[in-house]
């Protein structure tokens, strides 16, 4: 918040790592929302990291809470084929 609202950074994003539910989404979309930093409020883009199978199963879903998706490839990979690093 302050880098955006005290530097004026305003191409700086929030990128939301492992998000297991769609529930979680919106619960941390609106806690992010109470400490002053709303979805599309002074351009602030919040992107979602998609690092488990049901992230891409469930896009259209998240997508109601957030701007896009950093595809997490490794533990993607790892997490659909069951492996461990």
């Amino acid at each position: 918040k302050r880098v955006r609202n005290d530097m004026g950074l305003t191409n700086v994003e929030i990128m939301i790592p492992f998000v297991r539910t769609v529930d979680q989404a919106k619960a941390v979309v609106e806690e992010l929302a109470r400490q002053g930093l709303k979805r599309g409020e002074n351009g602030l883009k919040i992107i979602m990291m998609c690092e488990i199978p049901s992230n891409a199963l469930l896009a259209e879903q998240f997508l109601e809470y957030f701007d896009g998706f950093s595809i997490g490839s490794n533990d993607m990979t790892q997490l659909a084929l069951g492996l461990d690093r």
